[in-house]
């Protein structure tokens, strides 16, 4: 990448430990806490996974309108607000209130990605793509590793599945938010740059 430009790759790594952790507690929440048996928590979680099918258009279109960081920065500020939502998560909780959950972290993600993608292959010069978009991905994949141990590890010291799931969902909002902001930062460069 050149010197200087924007680190996309940590966004990725950062935005796939916070998504692949915290997103890993739910099923075991629902079939510990909720009693759902697995395809019960295959269904109940459906509307997270569906959530892709429509970022993929939508992010690609915003993208290619505004340039990687605007659709970055909304997507990380809604997966931090859908994170916030798992705080509602109980045994008791109705399914509908988890509805605003699943279906913000399931578009938040791939949206992130999708921009993030772009972002990397905009700062990289064009005789190392390959290399830019190896070292994205393997970013992407140690935060998954990473998100899955932490958050693993967090719900073991809580105690509680439900327990580890909020603090779990609070981590992860921060990042989002964290992450949200730095690209809102970088996307006010980038305007500046090109005036």
């Amino acid at each position: 990448m050149r010197p200087g430009s924007p680190r996309p790759s940590r966004s990725g790594c950062c935005s796939a430990w916070a998504t692949t952790g915290c997103c890993s507690s739910p099923p075991c929440t629902s079939q510990q806490e909720r009693g759902l048996s697995a395809l019960g928590t295959g269904f109940a979680l459906l509307p997270s996974v569906c959530m892709g099918f429509a970022a993929a258009p939508l992010s690609s279109r915003l993208t290619a309108r505004t340039g990687p960081y605007v659709p970055m920065a909304g997507a990380l500020l809604l997966g931090a607000c859908g994170f916030l939502g798992w705080l509602a998560a109980g045994p008791g909780t109705a399914y509908p209130v988890l509805l605003f959950a699943l279906m913000a972290t399931g578009l938040a993600t791939p949206v992130t990605v999708v921009a993030a993608t772009v972002a990397v292959m905009e700062a990289a010069p064009a005789h190392q793509a390959g290399v830019a978009s190896a070292v994205f991905n393997v970013s992407r994949q140690v935060g998954s590793a990473i998100g899955v141990a932490l958050f693993g590890t967090l719900i073991g010291a809580t105690g509680s599945l439900v327990s580890g799931l909020h603090v779990s969902a609070v981590i992860a909002a921060a990042a989002f938010l964290l992450g949200s902001v730095l690209a809102a930062v970088t996307a006010r460069r980038a305007e500046a740059s090109r005036r």
